[in-house]
């Protein structure tokens, strides 16, 4: 009924050897097959002055049919209502200020840079509408920072119901 222990059954461990050694080949092509560059992703959460919790995502993973090898800066946007300004902060290692496109309207920002070692795309809609005229820029260390003053004040959507 039992097999003695002593006396083991190598063709357990054979197929066991032999399974793990197409895994590894997969692995193998696996790795080999993506790019040589490391893949990144991420989202950061920050709250806000208003105490609404803001997601954004960054990295140079990004959906099939884009372009692979440009990166989204890790970014963080937030309008500032004491102020009445749209501030953005974007992290772009290894570009140089001549190599930064930065174009806005008044509903986004688009950031482009594009250098020989790194390309950078980010598109920041804006939650309220921006004046474009008013963008100022800085970037020092692989941080860019802009801000854009609101066109007006930001107005309450819908309005109070009094419940009777």
């Amino acid at each position: 009924m039992f097999k003695d222990w002593r006396r083991t059954d190598k063709s357990f461990f054979n197929e066991f050897e032999k399974e793990m050694e197409q895994i590894n080949e997969l692995m193998n092509r696996m790795m080999e097959s993506m790019e040589k560059e490391p893949q990144v992703y991420g989202f950061s959460m920050q709250v806000g002055p208003d105490g609404i919790p803001h997601i954004e995502r960054f990295g140079n993973v990004v959906p099939v049919g884009k372009d692979r090898d440009v990166r989204e800066p890790f970014t963080s946007s937030m309008i500032d209502e004491k102020n009445n300004e749209f501030n953005i902060t974007a992290e772009m290692p290894g570009i140089n200020r001549e190599d930064i496109e930065l174009n806005a309207t008044e509903n986004e920002v688009v950031i482009k840079a594009n250098s020989a070692a790194r390309k950078y795309y980010k598109f920041i809609p804006a939650a309220s509408p921006i004046d474009p005229e008013s963008a100022s820029a800085k970037y020092n260390n692989g941080v860019l920072e802009v801000t854009l003053k609101l066109k007006g004040e930001k107005k309450p959507q819908g309005r109070n119901i009094k419940i009777e």
